[in-house]
């Protein structure tokens, strides 16, 4: 008696394989947006852990008489220049090298002066981390605000992801209804396309609210909330890059 194949055809393999592409091409832009969205989220959570550990040393330090951690440029440092507020950076990379204590990293004498704050929110979406003690601009997310004072308003971002154009963010004053878009990406002025690369960026308000920015919607108007503010000329508020 002549045996009946039961397997498929290669017709039908290929029918099978065809419906795959396209249910594969019909789902992909659906899939990348939920990544997108679920890696923003983890970004955002990063820096809002940061501002916290920043936040909370300078709770620290305000019953003990010292000034603030956030970095200081030459009109606002203090005189203790073995203290971080005593201290002037040119990049974040260097102001988070001494935020937390990174070289004396894995050593006894290890003191950052940040607790409870794990080093890996420099990093993540794309950015390595460090190994060792030596981090290099490659491991660093954040550009950082310089010049920060308590009186001014709570709506400034203080922390963002290096591949915005940061030079477009206000430091001097804003009038509450400027559309103006502010570039992300590499080729538009950020650092670097890491993370998100042209797409969406992420803030940290001074208040401490975390933001998600996707590209539509990376206008003056959105990252300031429509609030109006202006920063004292004498506080010489400015960004530090990342420095790559």
């Amino acid at each position: 008696m002549k045996k009946t194949s039961k397997g498929f055809t290669l017709v039908e393999l290929l029918v099978v394989i065809g419906i795959l592409g396209i249910l594969m091409g019909a789902l992909f832009p659906a899939i990348t947006a939920a990544m997108l969205s679920a890696n923003l989220s983890a970004c955002a959570m990063r820096g809002r852990n940061l501002f916290v550990g920043i936040t909370t040393a300078n709770t620290e330090r305000e019953s003990n008489g010292l000034a603030s951690v956030w970095p200081k440029n030459a009109n606002n440092k203090s005189d203790d220049t073995e203290d971080i507020a005593g201290m002037t950076f040119s990049t974040a990379t260097d102001y988070f090298k001494e935020l937390f204590d990174l070289d004396q990293f894995g050593s006894d004498q290890w003191s950052p002066y940040v607790s409870g704050v794990d080093i890996g929110v420099l990093s993540g979406s794309g950015v390595p981390g460090f190994t060792g003690k030596n981090i290099q601009p490659q491991n660093v997310t954040w550009i950082i605000a310089s010049g920060l004072t308590d009186e001014m308003e709570d709506v400034l971002p203080v922390l963002v992801t290096r591949n915005v154009a940061y030079q477009q963010l206000k430091t001097d004053n804003y009038d509450g209804t400027s559309t103006t878009e502010i570039p992300v990406g590499k080729a538009n002025g950020g650092e670097s396309d890491t993370p998100f690369s042209n797409k969406a960026w992420v803030l940290i308000r001074k208040g401490g609210a975390a933001q998600s920015i996707k590209i539509k919607y990376s206008k003056l108007n959105v990252v300031y909330n429509r609030q109006s503010f202006t920063i004292p000329q004498d506080a010489q508020f400015m960004y530090l890059p990342v420095g790559l």
